[in-house]
């Protein structure tokens, strides 16, 4: 013990030396010449150096300190490395052992890689453009104090090195480790990865694990968020690269030489510790720089993107300093955006920011949103970089808080309101506009309703489904700080957020860590809350049970009691306010005067998941639209705290018209139609009702009755309508008109099956009598295949039974079972086989049951044609890509067309009553286009697809030409 005290002496000394006019001082007051103190100096260092080879002193920040020597292999896609990691343990106990992510070394499982590319259609991106690639990080050795050390790399997904230490390593002590790799950058979109002429380097060398008093962190890897958790560092990195590529980085560039050979050697530090250490590259890169006060945003683009790289150095400096004025100074001289090609819209890392290339792309009225994306991934330098924090088991802690600073700073930029949408005059008069805040609980709002909300806290792999990440931890996890601010009052939750980012800067909070911090603040107990809001998926929901005269009866029908502000209005003009916290679950108020009017929550400060009982009278809110469309029954566009009525024009099938609704938004839906069909002069009314989340689930009941009067008293006018009930079987659906799995009973009366949209079940080749007919059916959809809508691996499956009989007046008696069969099997890289067998048999060998003519069967023959009782179809896809990145932008960017497709088809099939007779099988083939197209660049995308079939051995049929919207199946 006595030596390594000697040892630390002079270091101690050498460490606290001010600068060299004190140290001049203190000698000459001590009255010592400068020899001797050169002496004195030089001895200093020797004792220094001996210090340093024979333990490794603590560094006086504690913090790990990662050395890398780089080289960048642009042809092979990889990097070589030598790393020197410098490790001090703060633990209490001395380890044995050290432990890195190597995320880059990644395998994934067969279950895995199918949800990859199911999932893949939720970002509208095929993540593999040459088909799935797996990254490798390799090991070569690594080395202490020029000793071979034993390593290993653990199960289950083999992203976790383990180095076992040859001694002890007690509190306070460093090692300093060198660690050789080589890593491989996989064709792939993504945080690490290649596409184009474009690398994303995040976490891509061995990364120290946290310790902390739980032991060490070692969690897996999770691909559809971050599940990271790392000690904030200091960086040191030299990276010899091609002369022509442009580099974005976490730190600052420090040295820069030219080398032989085309080649370049950067060097890069952090100025302050950083969660990690990321890079961007590409020859392409050009870059637009702005001054932040003393904080230089360099806003790197593509060519053509000029726009939106000016606009992202405005907004990331408008959220700079927004943040820095209301949580804390950003603590850096730099900060950097770069375009990759990530797929989702943004990802966070230190100093700099990674946003998808198509981002830059949107069109110019979603302008806000760009602001949205830009301004949420620089806020994570306050809530991530700065204060780190478990994003694998409390990722609300980061997510939730960057989520509700966001929106504070949109609001204070766009008004209280905030709308998403700033439209233009041709577009304003048709679209409906939201708010940014109602978006962030739209999701969350669903689930709940329907039975599919979990906690907010919990690890990543638990969630079910992944989206469920962004409605929860993001969306809910915003206004849980909302609510807290609520309870704490505007300044005291203010100085909560500032003495949490002084408190926890460049060091790892946990959410008890906040919680204790937010109980300093306030005399009431903050535990239940808490409790409540993250650990449960309780709901909140006050209504007004009953006002009747000057008496107010209040009901709380939740589990989760919030104080409750109350805005009542008496005779005379008068206005009381009350607020309530809540003991019973019911509560009553007399008032001194009748009561005129009741809003409970005036300022819409609890998240409930029912608005419309907080109003009396019930707030109704009628409009008029210019154009009737499926985007007028989506809630997010409604009022939430009112019943919404929307009247306007419609255009149906071959017709004009008017519709008029009246929804409760995320529960009903009753509408009225009528509408006058131009081809067979007919005037065609209707009314429809949809109840949703029957019995608190993914379930809902539907009614529709509808009556055509033909202007020809020859033809007979019909009446009739449906019953449905359907079961979604998944969370949620990863495309606009992509199909949800489901189950669907329903019973029709002189009408086809018509499924609404994101549930529609296949029925295009059953025949519908329509006249006397009473049918009861059942549909069954499922499916695991991906990305949509491009399906290149995986299958579904459809299946139909319905039985028509002599009921609510039906004349038909019958019955069908139609099956589906899809695959999807890639064959090389880009093209993709796709087969389907459709069976249909009928209980009834003289009836019309099936029609296999037309786009969804055989395409060379009439539409609605080649009829039978019984049914085969057999249909194959030769699909590849034969244009790509065409680049064609119409409408500013509304509608993108990115690819065209070739594909080849073959149908073989029959129809038939009575016997089976194999050599009248039908039988045709032809070519087809498939335009893919993206919807204001990345919200969606569409296939358009147009389809030439001709017939075989049948010169009686003339080619057909179809046209529709995506594949065929």
């Amino acid at each position: 013990m006595m030596r390594e005290i000697l040892l630390l002496i002079p270091y101690f000394i050498w460490t606290l030396r001010p600068n060299s006019v004190f140290l001049e001082h203190i000698l000459l007051k001590m009255k010592i010449d400068i020899r001797h103190s050169l002496k004195i100096l030089i001895i200093t260092l020797i004792y220094f150096t001996l210090g340093l080879f024979v333990l490794h002193p603590a560094r006086a920040d504690g913090y790990p300190h990662y050395d890398i020597q780089a080289r960048l292999d642009i042809e092979k896609h990889s990097i070589s490395a030598h790393e020197v990691v410098t490790f001090t343990n703060n633990y209490e106990k001395g380890i044995t052992e050290l432990y890195f992510h190597i995320y880059p070394n990644k395998k994934f499982n067969k279950k895995e890689k199918e949800f990859i590319y199911q999932f893949a259609g939720y970002f509208k991106a095929n993540l593999f453009p040459d088909g799935f690639q797996e990254s490798v990080l390799n090991i070569h050795n690594i080395v202490l104090n020029q000793r071979r050390l034993d390593f290993s790399i653990e199960d289950p997904d083999a992203t976790i090195l383990r180095v076992k230490l040859p001694f002890s390593l007690k509190k306070g002590e460093s090692v300093k480790l060198e660690i050789d790799f080589d890593v491989t950058i996989p064709h792939a979109y993504g945080r690490f990865g290649w596409h184009k002429d474009i690398i994303s380097l995040h976490r891509w060398y061995p990364l120290l694990s946290v310790l902390d008093d739980e032991g060490w962190h070692n969690y897996p890897f999770y691909l559809f968020h971050q599940p990271y958790f790392s000690d904030a560092s200091t960086y040191k990195i030299d990276l010899t690269l091609p002369q022509d590529l442009v580099i974005v980085h976490s730190g600052v560039l420090t040295s820069r030489k030219t080398l032989d050979g085309g080649l370049k050697e950067i060097s890069l530090e952090t100025q302050r510790p950083t969660r990690d250490f990321s890079l961007a590259l590409s020859p392409s890169y050009k870059v637009i720089t702005k001054r932040c006060g003393n904080i230089l945003v360099k806003s790197f683009y593509l060519q053509g993107d000029e726009f939106y790289a000016e606009q992202a150095a405005n907004f990331a400096c408008d959220s700079i300093n927004y943040y820095s004025k209301h949580y804390g100074e950003y603590p850096y001289s730099e900060f950097s955006i770069a375009p990759v090609y990530l797929a989702c819209g943004g990802h966070e890392t230190s100093n700099m920011i990674f946003i998808d290339t198509r981002v830059y792309r949107l069109p110019k009225f979603l302008i806000r949103y760009f602001d949205f994306l830009i301004s949420h991934e620089t806020g994570h330098q306050w809530w991530f970089n700065v204060v780190g924090s478990d994003e694998y088991r409390q990722t609300w802690l980061d997510e939730g808080l960057n989520s509700y600073c966001l929106l504070s700073y949109l609001e204070s930029k766009y008004g209280d309101k905030a709308e998403v949408l700033e439209l233009p005059r041709f577009l304003d008069w048709l679209i409906p506009n939201f708010t940014f805040r109602d978006s962030s609980i739209f999701r969350y709002i669903y689930m709940a309703k329907n039975g599919i909300a979990r906690p907010i806290l919990g690890t990543l792999s638990s969630f079910k489904e992944p989206s469920s990440i962004f409605a929860l931890a993001y969306g809910k996890g915003a206004q849980v700080f909302s609510m807290l601010r609520y309870l704490l009052g505007d300044e005291a939750f203010s100085r909560v957020l500032s003495r949490y980012y002084s408190e926890f800067k460049f060091k790892n909070a946990s959410v008890e860590d906040f919680k204790k911090i937010a109980q300093d603040f306030t005399d009431k107990d903050l535990d239940v809350f808490f409790k409540q809001w993250l650990e449960t998926d309780n709901v909140c929901d006050y209504a007004i049970a009953k006002v009747e005269g000057n008496r107010l009866i209040i009901e709380d029908k939740g589990a989760i009691s919030m104080p409750l502000e109350v805005k009542v209005g008496l005779e005379n003009n008068r206005i009381i306010r009350r607020k309530l916290e809540f003991k019973d679950k019911r509560e009553e108020i007399i008032f001194d005067a009748d009561i005129k009017s009741v809003q409970l929550d005036p300022e819409n400060r609890i998240l409930e998941i029912d608005k419309t009982n907080n109003s009396y009278p019930t707030k109704v809110k009628a409009k008029f639209v210019p154009l009737y469309f499926f985007a007028y029954e989506i809630p997010l566009f409604l009022d939430r705290g009112a019943l919404n009525i929307i009247t306007g024009p419609s255009l149906a099938s071959n017709g004009l018209g008017l519709k008029s609704s009246l929804q409760k938004p995320d529960d009903l839906v009753f509408s009225v139609s009528g509408n006058f069909n131009f081809d067979d002069e007919s005037l065609n009314t209707g009314v429809d009702i949809i109840k949703e989340h029957i019995a608190g689930r993914q379930r809902s009941l539907g009614f529709s009755f509808f009556n055509e009067d033909y202007h020809d008293d020859d033809v007979e006018d019909l009446r009739g309508g449906k019953i449905f009930l359907r079961q979604q079987l998944w969370p949620a659906a990863y495309g606009m008109i992509d199909n949800n799995d489901h189950l669907t009973l329903y019973l029709l009366r002189n009408q086809q099956w018509k499924g609404s949209p994101g549930s529609a079940e296949r029925i295009d080749n059953l025949y519908y009598r329509k006249y006397e007919e009473a049918i009861f059916g059942s549909t069954i959809h499922i499916a695991r295949r991906g990305p949509y809508p491009d399906f290149s691996r995986g299958f579904s499956f459809d299946s139909t039974v319905e039985s028509a009989g002599h009921f609510l007046g039906g004349e038909e008696s019958f019955w069908r079972l139609l099956q589906e069969f899809a695959v999807y099997k890639p064959i090389n890289k880009k093209d993709v086989i796709a087969a389907r067998i459709k069976f249909g048999w009928g209980g009834s060998a003289d009836k019309r049951l099936f029609q296999l003519g037309g786009f969804d069967g055989l395409r060379g023959y009439q539409n609605k044609s080649i009829e039978g009782s019984r049914c085969l179809l057999l249909s194959l896809e030769y699909r590849l890509f034969i244009i790509e990145d065409l680049g064609i932008a119409l409408f500013d960017n509304i509608i993108n067309i990115d690819d065209i497709q070739l594909v080849s088809f073959f149908d073989v099939g029959k129809a038939w009553s009575g016997n089976y007779r194999s050599k009248d099988f039908k039988k045709d083939a032809g070519l087809g286009l498939r335009f893919h197209v993206d919807i204001a660049s990345l919200f969606e995308r569409l296939i358009l697809r147009l389809d030439v079939a001709e017939a075989i051995n049948d010169p009686d049929q003339d080619r057909r030409v179809w046209l529709g919207i995506s594949h065929t199946f």
